[in-house]
């Protein structure tokens, strides 16, 4: 039987399968379910056009980022207006037209509903809605666009029916991933959730777990899993992961988040903006926005958030490989947290709902302020996303093809390190384990593919490559910054940082107050982040002066 030591997650943004790997090269094609056999697959043109079909043209680029709220995934899945019957997966170039039309845009409800529909509403900037762009949603990667994750795809196992958990938007589906619950979300809702996560079971058994980030990573949202001393100290600077394998030192459980920050350049990193090659890393389309008028003659060359995600997975797995007898002991899973309103052909089943009760402050929380959206039961997942699960001890060519969604992970880390623990929810208890897929009976160890050509320097793969070194050494008039659009996804982010920062505060943590109040919203959360790992760096070091 093998001895899995570490099981490490890496979970990305806003992929669909077909978009990243529906034209994989797989050797085993008569049995790989993506687009290069079967079909037609189309969707139905905006306004009763002609049929828009699925290709291999897609760029690392898009002139809109598509909308992935619970009502947009509904349509794109068929199922708009809460329609009864089986999704069919037709209404992705409607979806992705609509929102680059402007069209519907999100409305709210509760007491501070209006108040909060006023603020929010566009306020015509007089430049004209995006059009005829619904066709780009069909558009999916060529393999050498993402020659890393389709490497790994195929020398390892694949795992074809992987859904996200909710179809809807990230934070639901990655709070899936820590507790097999949304706490009855379906779209992003900035609180901090009270849902036991797998880490806390983890501890309730006396195994170990590491955090590691770069900038504000959503797993914040969970505050209990920082708001002690001895469970912050369990977060790290994304670099920092590199070392503890190379030290041996990895934690039962290590959870990789990438870098949200929106690399703020144009795509020849304007240094008037604040350009680097070297922010974002978690693939997110709304990080890989260029204008409208850009697009069509956009040059692939270009270093973009696209590119250094897939070179973060590759430096991941080069880590590992680079240290053959720890990476027999380790299982490494790459996958994305939700589809990002890209096309995938194949329709999500029906689940089980989690069955936990809503929280009370969920609770009291919607009767202020909630989007307005079709109810939802939480028995349909959400569409398929990639999902890669890496070990010298899976075959090559290996395709899996069990139902699974983020409730697998704690599944598996049940199974693995805590086999006498109950399961968080009902999701939880119905999900189907990933360590299945180790299929050999002694690792591979002269076959393992080498990307190290994809790679970067381990503190290249992210922002917070230390314990010291400031991301905003400018004055708040100097920051380049504050002169660049904020995207509209990373908001959620900002608020985000800025009930950390409240709630470090509550707790006595002496390095929030080196955030600097006058910065733009944007600055602040990059600070928030940097005194955050001071932090946990000092609570790991309670004897040592904080450096």
């Amino acid at each position: 039987m093998v001895k899995i030591d570490h099981v490490i997650v890496l979970v990305l943004e806003n992929r669909s399968f077909d978009h990243l790997l529906g034209y994989l090269d797989h050797s085993q094609a008569e049995r790989f379910d993506g687009l290069g056999r079967g079909g037609p697959y189309t969707n139905p043109g905006w306004a009763n056009g002609p049929a828009v079909p699925a290709s291999s043209t897609g760029k690392r680029v898009l002139p809109v980022d598509p909308d992935h709220s619970h009502d947009a995934v509904m349509e794109q899945l068929g199922l708009a207006s809460g329609a009864s019957g089986e999704p069919t997966n037709s209404g992705f170039v409607t979806s992705y037209e609509r929102k680059g039309r402007g069209l519907a845009p999100a409305t709210f409800g509760g007491l501070l509903g209006r108040l909060v529909a006023g603020l929010t509403a566009p306020r015509g900037s007089g430049k004209p809605g995006i059009t005829a762009r619904g066709p780009l949603a069909m558009r999916c990667q060529p393999p050498e666009h993402v020659p890393v994750l389709s490497t790994l795809a195929r020398e390892f196992a694949v795992c074809q029916r992987w859904f996200c958990s909710v179809p809807g938007e990230t934070w639901p589906n990655r709070n899936f991933l820590h507790a097999a619950t949304s706490d009855g979300e379906t779209n992003i809702d900035i609180r901090f959730y009270q849902d036991k996560t797998i880490f806390e079971q983890l501890e309730d058994h006396h195994q170990s777990w590491h955090i590691y980030h770069d900038d504000t990573p959503q797993v914040w949202a969970f505050n209990k899993l920082w708001d002690t001393p001895a469970r912050h100290a369990n977060w790290y600077p994304l670099a920092r992961f590199f070392e503890h394998v190379a030290d041996g030192a990895l934690p039962s459980y290590a959870f990789l988040e990438p870098n949200h920050r929106p690399p703020l350049h144009t795509p020849d990193h304007d240094p008037r903006l604040g350009g680097t090659p070297d922010l974002s890393n978690s693939q997110h389309p709304g990080n890989n926005v260029v204008p409208n008028e850009q697009y069509d003659g956009y040059n692939e060359g270009t270093d973009t958030d696209f590119q250094r995600a897939e070179a973060l997975i590759a430096t991941v797995y080069e880590a590992l490989r680079d240290r053959p007898e720890l990476f027999e002991r380790c299982l490494l899973l790459v996958t994305y947290d939700e589809h990002g309103g890209l096309y995938d052909h194949v329709p999500p089943p029906r689940t089980v709902a989690p069955g936990d009760p809503q929280a009370l402050p969920a609770r009291l929380l919607h009767r202020l302020l909630h989007r307005n959206t079709t109810p939802f039961d939480f028995t349909r997942l959400g569409p398929r996303v990639p999902a890669v699960v890496v070990s010298p001890y899976i075959a090559s060519g290996t395709i899996d093809t069990t139902v699974r969604d983020h409730a697998c992970v704690s599944a598996t880390l049940r199974a693995l390190f805590a086999p006498d623990a109950g399961p968080l929810t009902r999701r939880d208890r119905a999900a189907e384990p990933f360590h299945t897929v180790l299929n050999l009976a002694a690792p591979r160890r002269g076959d393992l593919p080498n990307l190290s050509a994809y790679t970067r320097p381990a503190d290249q793969v992210g922002v917070l490559t230390g314990t010291t070194a400031p991301l905003t050494a400018t004055s708040p008039a100097e920051d380049p910054r504050a002169a660049a659009p904020e995207p509209a996804f990373y908001r959620d982010f900002v608020r985000l940082a800025k009930q950390v920062q409240t709630h470090l505060e509550q707790v006595g943590e002496p390095e929030v107050a080196a955030v600097t109040a006058q910065k733009p919203p944007f600055a602040q959360a990059a600070e928030i982040s940097e005194q955050f790992a001071m932090a946990a760096h000092r609570h790991r070091h309670p004897d040592q002066a904080a450096h």
